[in-house]
């Protein structure tokens, strides 16, 4: 699993990787957006809440920074159940597989059904970092997905949240003792991953 927030570079470094290693990769967004095209319900009411929030908040990026590292946080736990059992089918079924993605939290590797994995190696983590907030910024503003329409002040909030973000799963990251590595220099970036996770 490959980690980190928005703007850190984890698709390439997941497609550069999987290339080198003959490995298939899924980014987390395609789970995500399969259940909010479906309009699935989970079990939980506010899970399922909070698996929306980013879709159906109107102008969700005027609100405030801190309150929108909250709702990342909150969607990404509101994808764990899927996560997890995904990741354990790959296991179970030797269908080795590179996952990327924004919600992919330190936490996941706590779950029960993950557990023995981690614990015998066949799940390996790592998440990565931007350690520069307007080196982030650029990154979002760059790829401009879905950004077309904001104004500089969402833009500017979105960056500042995701840097929030940013900041709090590499503290999660790092109370589990999961490796994480600087983003840049880009060039090494797969590498560097692949030696972590050997």
């Amino acid at each position: 699993m490959i980690g980190g927030a928005s703007g850190a570079g984890k698709t390439e470094a997941a497609r550069q990787a999987g290339l080198r290693l003959g490995l298939p990769w899924l980014q987390v967004d395609d789970l995500r957006l399969a259940f909010q095209h479906s309009q699935v319900a989970l079990p939980d009411p506010q899970a399922t809440r909070n698996l929306y929030f980013f879709a159906e908040t109107t102008h969700v990026w005027r609100q405030g920074a801190e309150a929108l590292r909250a709702g990342l946080i909150a969607s990404s736990r509101a994808l764990l159940p899927a996560l997890e059992i995904v990741i354990a089918n790959h296991i179970d079924t030797n269908a080795p597989l590179i996952i990327e993605g924004d919600n992919i939290l330190p936490e996941l590797i706590e779950r029960s059904r993950l557990q023995p994995y981690v614990e015998n190696g066949l799940l390996r983590t790592v998440f990565l970092r931007e350690s520069d907030a307007n080196r982030l910024r650029t990154n979002i503003e760059a790829r401009a997905r879905g950004t077309a329409q904001f104004s500089p002040t969402e833009l500017q909030t979105e960056a500042r949240a995701k840097w929030l973000y940013s900041q709090w799963l590499i503290a999660e990251a790092s109370r589990l003792h999961l490796p994480v590595l600087e983003a840049r220099p880009w060039e090494t970036l797969a590498e560097r991953i692949i030696l972590s996770c050997s």
